[in-house]
Order: structure tokens, then sequence, then C-alpha cells
């Protein structure tokens, strides 16, 4: 089975579910980003907006019948039921009410069959990623957290924990660079690259190696925030965003006068 075939195989038996009333494909297939290892986004719109929970339970009792299935569980936002099958192709059924739809899905849809006539409404509702000041300051201040807990794991001798610190300010610059890039589509963490330009890929890629020694890991630290500071300092004073100067400042001296990270 294709995603072709799969997509077509979900529609059948979406179409004979209880209280569902369209349903619509997403994510990048939504989009035609879709490649040959994109998973499959459905959103699947109840009937009746009270009646999401029970339609969840009714979806699970289906899933079966799209195709043999060799793993599946309802994520933690308990609407969506992620799907493997046992040709290893990947799906998602997302419930959500019509007013819903727009929001969660930004409007890049497409039906497979629409019982509550929402494609028009949907298709207008169409919007980019926009990125804020909340949304900026948030990465920030947590990027500068965590920087400032290099002290606590060096004290500790931790290397390993360090290593997992270093991959989440990475984490951050990527979703800064992505930032630098808005607006755009919604897209899962599998398309990053679509998210970012070749030159800001250079950069990650150009980031020094990540070995279990002190010099390696303050090494990585110094070079992601020599490109996560210029970058995030650039959105604020786009955004218009206080930057936190004071946390910012006090957290660098320390590193330097502690542990003798200079970034």
């Amino acid at each position: 089975m294709d995603q072709a075939a799969l997509i077509d195989r979900v529609t059948h038996v979406l179409e004979r579910v209880p209280g569902l009333g369209s349903a619509f494909l997403g994510g990048s297939h939504g989009r035609d980003e879709a490649d040959a290892y994109s998973d499959v986004d459905i959103y699947v719109v109840a009937a009746e907006a009270d009646d999401i929970p029970n339609l969840l339970r009714r979806l699970e009792d289906s899933v079966d019948e799209i195709t043999p299935i060799l793993y599946s569980k309802v994520l933690p936002n308990a609407r969506t039921i992620n799907c493997i099958t046992v040709d290893w192709l990947r799906f998602d059924l997302t419930v959500v009410s019509g007013i819903e739809l727009a929001f969660i899905a930004g409007g890049a849809v497409k039906p497979l069959f629409d019982r509550l006539g929402l494609a028009d409404a949907t298709a207008a509702a169409r919007s980019a990623i926009e990125p804020t000041t909340d949304a900026l300051l948030e990465i920030a201040n947590e990027f500068i957290r965590v920087l400032g807990l290099s002290m606590v794991v060096k004290g500790r001798e931790d290397v390993v924990v360090a290593q997992t610190g270093t991959n989440l300010l990475r984490d951050m610059l990527i979703r800064t660079m992505a930032m630098e890039n808005a607006p755009q589509p919604r897209r899962g963490v599998l398309a990053l690259r679509r998210d970012l330009t070749p030159d800001q890929v250079a950069v990650l890629l150009d980031l020094p190696p990540l070995d279990a020694t002190w010099p390696s890991i303050f090494a990585r630290t110094s070079a992601i925030a020599e490109q996560f500071f210029p970058r995030a300092r650039a959105l604020a004073e786009k955004l218009d965003a206080p930057w936190p100067e004071t946390f910012d400042r006090v957290t660098r001296k320390l590193l330097k006068d502690r542990i003798g990270l200079d970034v």
C-alpha cells in the first residue's frame, strides 16, 4: 500500500463512521509538499461539537478497518490517534469541531468529503504563522536559562546532561531561525529543512561536533550562542520586544567567572 491507497482507504472507512461530518487532508499533503516519507494527516470534523469524545472512541474502533495496524495510540492532546501501518506508513486522525478546523489546520487542507460544507470557510481562513513578541521572548528566556544551567552540570561533572543541554540550545536556535523566515505555514518537525534557508542549514551543519568532553561541550555551546543571540536580538528589535537584558548580562558574567565559559 502506498500513501494514495492509504488515503483512499481512510476516506472509505471514515465516510461510514457515525457522527462524522467532514474529513480533510492536512499537513504536507494538504499543502502539496508531501514526499515518500511524509505522514498522512487527517482532520476529522464532528457533526456535533459535543460529540467529539464519543467520535474519538468510534474512530479508535474503526482504525483496524483501514489497514492492518502495527501500532497506534491516542496522543496526549486527547484528540489525535497516531497510527503506523504494517508497511510503516504513518497517519494521524485528529478530531476537531468545524470552528476549530481552520485554526488547528492553518487553512491548508483538502476535503476528502465535506457533508458540513466547511471547505470554503476553511480556505478563507488560510493563514501563515507570524512571529510574535511572546513567542520570541519565551525562546530567549529559555535559552538563557538553559545556558545558565551549564554552571550546574559542570559543577556536578555531569557530561551526559550537559550534552542534552547543548541539544536543547540548538533546538532553540533552530526555532529562532524559522522565526526569521516567517511568515510560513505550520510544518512538522520532520520537515525542518523546508522551514530553513540553505545558509541556515549550513550554519547548523558547521557547528562543532559534540563529544563527551567539556572542551567539546563548551565549544558547541559557545558556537550555538554566537549564532543565537544576534539573531534573537535582531528579531526582538524588529518586533519591538523588550530583551531580557539583566537576565542575559548576569548569566553570561557568572558563566565566565565560575566555569570559564565565555559566550
